[in-house]
């Protein structure tokens, strides 16, 4: 038997129970894999995501790099 090499992670909102027993029963047919959810820790990078605008980060990624720079000229 060949195997099918598509594969695609989505991620999906469930209504009802019976659409997460469908879901199982499509899992125990070896359609499909339910993944455990990744939990976001106060200190991982997910719980930061969009705390800042990306035209501020990428001012203070500027600020940064004009930091080393300077930083670099007075050790030279």
């Amino acid at each position: 038997m060949k195997k099918n090499k598509f594969m695609e992670t989505i991620q999906i909102e469930l209504k009802n129970k019976n659409a997460f027993s469908i879901l199982k029963s499509l899992e125990k047919a070896n359609m499909i894999k339910m993944l455990q959810p990744i939990k976001s820790t106060k200190d991982s990078p997910v719980h930061f995501k969009g705390v800042i605008s990306p035209d501020r980060a990428i001012e203070l990624a500027n600020e940064i790099e004009n930091s080393r720079n300077e930083w670099d000229e007075r050790t030279i």
